[in-house]
């Protein structure tokens, strides 16, 4: 009986100093690694929206005021934006405008040229092809004559899809596709003057009448 209990104490005892050594962190097991926290993305803090996502360029002015470029001068009628270019679009267009409609923004740019209307003219339908399945070709439309500033300017009207490029400053999220332009050339020379209006149907039927009126309202500089 007596060896018995001497067994039960020692048994006892090596239990507890096992225990014992457990909780002093002595064991010969290495450590797992910490869990390493992973950052949040700088981008999930803020959803950039489309306008960001597009690199629209910032507001200059909003109309109305007075613009003017060699040879020729436009009035800006209100809530026209005009903002300044794309390093791809510095040297090839004199300005940019953003125009608010019902139907999204629009994309007005001004730029002189001494390549000759005809040419460029036939360069703006080139940009231009008849969606898949459509009737007839995109750019067929006829060019109209506009007296503009005591000129005989050309009135272009292309619908279709869009084969954009880097002067075109459209087709972003921020202002939608280009399905229609409207274009106007004016003959200054030696370089004459372009104005194109791009952005959805929808958008360009907006303001089309008050397009229209902007550039018949144009007058000499000279």
């Amino acid at each position: 009986m007596r060896n018995w209990t001497l067994f039960g104490a020692l048994g006892v005892a090596s239990v507890m100093a096992l225990a014992s050594g457990c909780e002093s962190g002595e064991s010969s097991r290495p450590a797992d690694p910490p869990i390493r926290m992973v950052p949040p993305e700088a981008g999930a803090a803020h959803a950039p929206s489309a306008r960001e996502a597009a690199g629209d360029q910032k507001t200059l002015r909003t109309g109305p005021f007075e613009k003017s470029f060699e040879g020729i001068r436009f009035s800006v009628p209100a809530g026209w934006r005009e903002v300044e270019l794309s390093p791809a679009q510095q040297g090839f267009i004199d300005a940019r405008f953003q125009i608010p409609t019902p139907h999204g923004e629009v994309t007005l740019t001004c730029s002189s040229n001494s390549g000759g209307i005809p040419t460029n003219i036939q360069r703006w339908v080139g940009q231009f092809h008849a969606p898949a399945g459509a009737a007839g070709a995109a750019g067929k439309r006829p060019v109209i004559e506009l007296d503009i500033a005591g000129k005989k300017a050309s009135w272009v009207d292309l619908k279709g899809e869009f084969e954009a490029g880097p002067m075109a400053g459209a087709g972003s999220p921020a202002s939608g596709p280009i399905e229609r332009m409207l274009g106007v050339a004016i003959p200054l020379g030696p370089r004459d003057f372009y104005l194109k209006l791009t952005g959805s149907d929808a958008a360009i039927s907006d303001v089309r009448d008050a397009f229209r009126q902007f550039a018949r309202d144009a007058r000499p500089t000279q």
